[in-house]
């Protein structure tokens, strides 16, 4: 659900720049969040499809209930669209050169969060605001140290602005869904899917990664 309003999200963006009818920070948004959504989505339906295959056991391992080529087809899109480590480099590319384009994105997600007026849901959405100050705070320390910091963390970086700003469309979502529908189910998916992981940048020790890429070495 929360893939879902990133990806309309990023279509409405699409649409207002296409027709004309766009604004300097939409399209400062759209350079960034278009590879965002797309390695975000990517991961998460891969996620989902495995999960579904798994709920229905060993029948979902047959290929007569069609299951199989969902998961098949779910792998790719993290594949084709350039793989989510190109996608995350193409994002934190965008963050680097679009002047301007991680403040629009920080007031975006503000905005959302503003708009949430439920103290449940209101965690929520400071969830995705915390998470996406731990990001830029993250990309600032890695740009002073080196080139091979900001690569190896590209990837948490592009994942956790994507999971921060589908959460944040999923709180203002469901705080409309409660004013107009009296509707509590997206209060609580935007719940459930804060507590799935949005900030996933973590501290990794540089010696430990080249450790991991090199053979095994016996003394």
């Amino acid at each position: 659900e929360a893939a879902l309003h990133l990806a309309f999200f990023v279509a409405e963006l699409t649409g207002r720049e296409e027709s004309g009818e766009g604004c300097e920070a939409g399209a400062r948004l759209l350079r960034l969040l278009t590879p965002l959504m797309k390695l975000t989505t990517a991961r998460a339906a891969v996620a989902v499809a495995s999960e579904v295959l798994e709920a229905f056991g060993g029948a979902g391992y047959v290929e007569d209930t069609g299951l199989p080529v969902i998961l098949r087809d779910a792998q790719v899109l993290s594949i084709w669209e350039g793989t989510t480590n190109v996608l995350a480099l193409d994002a934190m590319r965008a963050a680097a050169k679009e002047d301007g384009a991680l403040a629009s994105l920080d007031e975006e997600i503000k905005t959302c969060a503003r708009s949430v007026r439920d103290a449940r849901l209101a965690r929520a959405a400071k969830t995705a605001c915390d998470a996406f100050t731990h990001a830029a705070v993250w990309l600032d320390d890695a740009r002073k140290e080196n080139q091979v910091t900001l690569e190896a963390g590209a990837r948490r970086f592009a994942l956790t602005l994507g999971r921060a700003t589908a959460l944040a469309l999923l709180a203002r979502q469901a705080q409309w869904s409660l004013d107009e529908e009296c509707d509590a189910r997206a209060s609580a998916a935007a719940r459930r899917f804060a507590l799935s992981g949005v900030d996933l940048i973590v501290e990794a020790d540089a010696e430990d990664s080249f450790a991991l890429m090199s053979e095994s070495q016996a003394n």
